[in-house]
């Protein structure tokens, strides 16, 4: 058989496939940031600018969700942006960003903490959380190469 083009496989970085394979053990979760941390420290959330719940450090389960908060980071860009993820109902993940983010991300290298599963609790769709402090067992960066490829562009609104 032959190929106008040469059929485009995708590469997958160290980093990445690392990350793949501790995700597939089961033993670990994931968080996401651009901070380089020594510890993880419970945080406040706010959902809608109110506190939600008490403070936690929030971790995933799927090294895509991440990857994905290591590198489409608000806090880092001073304009509006907007970004999303979650899980359907048959449990596929979905993710979307506005493009300035997502132009950010090409400038930047995330880092994913990896945490031991059994110090956390209230799994639910894409996270769980601790309300201790948690030392990582390994800190992996990723580049922009690394975030999912299923990412929806945001239109934002003028």
């Amino acid at each position: 058989m032959r190929f106008e083009q040469q059929p485009r496989t995708e590469k997958i970085s160290e980093s990445r496939k690392r990350l793949l394979d501790l995700e597939k053990q089961g033993k670990f979760v994931f968080h996401g940031s651009l901070e380089n941390l020594e510890t993880l420290e419970p945080k406040q959330a706010y959902s809608f600018g109110k506190k939600d719940k008490s403070p936690a450090v929030f971790a995933t389960p799927f090294t895509e969700v991440a990857i994905f908060r290591a590198l489409i980071n608000e806090k880092a860009l001073n304009e509006d942006s907007e970004s999303q993820f979650g899980m359907d109902e048959k449990g596929r993940l979905h993710f979307s960003a506005s493009q300035n983010l997502l132009d950010q991300a090409k400038e930047l290298t995330g880092k994913v903490y990896v945490l031991e599963k059994s110090k956390f609790e209230n799994f639910k769709g894409t996270q769980c959380r601790s309300e201790k402090t948690v030392e990582p067992i390994e800190v992996i960066e990723v580049p922009a190469e690394d975030l999912p490829a299923n990412i929806k562009v945001i239109e934002l609104k003028k």
